[in-house]
């Protein structure tokens, strides 16, 4: 029970409502916010439109987050169109949400400053190099998100004050510690007691089944006798691993190789620089730069007039350093002028780049290094026949492609084409697939209702294990209910564990009558003493009745019950003594954290359900 708490307070839903939601939209492509009256919508709000950019965005936004969760196996999950009609479904809906959460916050009239937001834009760390806010990062990151510093601020603040509602919702909830004491005593309780197991076995020879009972239970349960859809299949397999392992190399090609590809196995030249930034709306900023300019070029100290006249304040704190930088990391013209100057402490003259205006000055220099050939012969080696393998498999793949889709029918000429053989399997069920063909991806297709209806060469399939197939389904049996002839055996076998066990819940009634008025019984009672829930030595079936028994309301009284068992057999079940559990001061203070949680997860959802049912919401077409 402690672990299912755990495991519910700490699930994604309560983490995904509980953390700082500007960290989740900071960079995922935010020029879409700005949106024009015609923008297609797929929803509507309350009359507030949600766009397609902002869907095409949470979208992809979720299939980036489910790729790094599943890695190899996404590529399974995505094929799946069940699935995938079943995500797009889920992201609708949490943009709603996110939206209906706006509104309340700001009806409710909830706010967040402008220094607020200002903290939160430098604590985003795809804005940061070595740990500090980059103005310049910052700048072209918005600049090429098409997107202005006052339009990404208002979105962040729209995005903090929907954070402030939920946090203050989620903070109101709390736990007493006296019902978390309760709760931890109850889970840590004990009990004694006993029990009395009426063998099913025991009780089948006094078991008829009849005619008419076997067709009775044929037609109440048909799903217990449907067969699973079997195909069998003919497929052609390539794989970049077999393709690779036929390559030989000679060591002249490796040698060769690694001349030509020099810059692969050397470090950049990195440079240290700081600046000063007057921006181009800053009043005479042309002048500005030139005046602060020439103070350094009087002798005074770069961090001093770094901190009087750059405009980028976060830098400007650190003296102007930007820290390391190579070729290509900043803008353009910035670029150029870091590496014109040739030695530490050199200055440029004033910088003309999109943000402004910059001075810049470098502070230190790593030179450029080449690793030698002996050094990395054995990476080259292996780097050249990847690139060869992935060359021939990419060929013999498109070959395989064309052929199979030109000639449909068969699969021998495509196989001939590429030197593969076409190989067939026999019925097989999607649960016991030949190894080759057990792959999520490929079994998606085979079972796929144009495979099995056509009997045609499919595409070409790839797997995350760097194997293309293509398939034909050559038999489809589809699914069917046995007929009673087939099955018989079966029901008769279920019919005598059911019956047989309404004889051993009637001898388990009968000993319960014995053992309450203390006589004795023909079966061995197993005693239980001070047993927890989690007790795996007797069966799972009785510790769970026993623990949800009531005990008697006279002290020395026994309480009983019979129960049936899931294997067939019956029991009569006695408590005998009830002790409640212990707690102590660790065990309370985290199990009264996981409550409160839990707790404000549950409300929360609440809360928003609620204001769903009360909103008025369109939801449009997504595709």
């Amino acid at each position: 029970m402690l672990e299912r708490i755990r495991e519910g307070s700490q699930s994604f839903t309560a983490k995904a409502i509980l953390v700082l939601i500007i960290l989740t939209f900071a960079l995922a492509g935010v020029g879409g916010y700005i949106t024009g009256d015609t923008e297609d919508a797929v929803a509507k709000v309350n009359g507030e439109e949600i766009p397609r950019s902002d869907y095409d965005r949470a979208y992809e936004n979720e299939r980036s987050r489910l790729q790094e969760q599943f890695g190899d196996m996404f590529s399974a999950i995505t094929s799946d169109p069940e699935y995938m009609r079943s995500l797009r479904s889920r992201v609708l809906e949490q943009l709603i949400e996110q939206e209906l959460l706006v509104q309340y916050a700001e009806d409710s009239g909830m706010r967040v400053g402008s220094e607020q937001v200002k903290a939160a834009i430098r604590d985003i760390p795809q804005f940061r190099t070595a740990g500090q806010f980059d103005n310049d990062v910052y700048l072209m990151a918005l600049r090429n998100a098409g997107y202005s510093p006052e339009a990404f601020a208002k979105v962040m603040q729209q995005d903090m004050t929907r954070n402030q509602l939920l946090r203050g919702l989620s903070q109101s909830e709390f736990v007493l510690e006296p019902e978390a004491l309760a709760f931890l005593r109850l889970q840590n309780q004990t009990r004694s007691g006993g029990f009395l197991v009426a063998n099913n076995e025991s009780f089948e020879g006094q078991v008829e089944v009849a005619e008419s009972d076997i067709e009775t239970f044929y037609q109440q349960n048909q799903d217990m006798f449907r067969t699973e859809e079997k195909l069998s299949v003919a497929y052609v397999e390539l794989s970049l691993a077999a393709i690779e392992s036929d390559i030989e190399i000679a060591d002249e090609e490796v040698r060769e190789y690694y001349e030509q590809r020099q810059q692969q196995y050397a470090t950049e030249e990195e440079r240290r620089v700081s600046h000063i930034l007057i921006e181009f709306d800053t009043e005479n900023a042309k002048e500005k730069a030139e005046e602060a300019l020439a103070e350094l070029e009087q002798g005074a100290d770069f961090a001093e007039v770094a901190q009087t006249y750059s405009d980028d304040t976060f830098s400007a704190e650190q003296g102007g350093d930007l820290d390391w930088v190579e070729a290509g990391m900043m803008d353009e013209d910035f670029d150029a002028a870091v590496f014109e100057l040739e030695n530490i402490g050199d200055l440029s003259e004033i910088v003309e780049t999109s943000f402004g205006y910059h001075i810049i000055k470098l502070t230190d220099l790593r030179e450029g290094t080449v690793t030698p050939f002996s050094e990395v012969e054995d990476e080259v080696r292996q780097q050249l026949l990847a690139e060869k393998a992935e060359d021939r498999y990419f060929e013999k793949q498109q070959k395989l492609a064309e052929i199979s889709f030109e000639q449909p029918d068969t699969l021998e000429p495509a196989a001939d084409e590429i030197g593969a053989t076409v190989r067939r399997t026999d019925l097989f069920t999607r649960e016991r697939a030949p190894t080759p063909l057990s792959d999520d991806v490929i079994l998606n297709n085979l079972f796929s209702e144009q495979l099995i209806e056509e009997k045609l060469n499919s595409d070409v399939i790839e797997t995350s294990d760097d194997r293309s197939l293509v398939v034909r389904v050559t038999e489809h049996q589809p699914v069917r209910v046995k007929d009673l002839d087939e099955v018989r055996e079966q029901i008769v076998a279920e019919l005598r564990v059911e019956k047989a066990q309404e004889l051993a819940l009637q001898q388990a009634e009968e000993w319960m009558q014995a053992w309450q008025s203390g006589e004795e019984t023909s079966g061995e009672i197993v005693w239980v003493d001070s047993i927890t829930r989690n007790n795996n030595e007797h069966p799972r079936a009785i510790v769970q009745e026993l623990f949800s028994m009531s005990p008697s309301a006279t002290a020395d009284e026994n309480t009983f019950t019979t129960v049936a068992l899931p294997n067939g057999d019956a029991a009569v079940v006695a408590l005998t003594e009830l002790n409640p559990g212990n707690a102590n001061e660790e065990q309370l203070d985290e199990l009264q954290s996981q409550l409160q949680n839990r707790q404000a997860q549950v409300m929360l959802q609440a809360f928003i359900n609620n204001l769903k049912s009360d909103a008025d919401i369109q939801r449009l077409s997504t595709r």
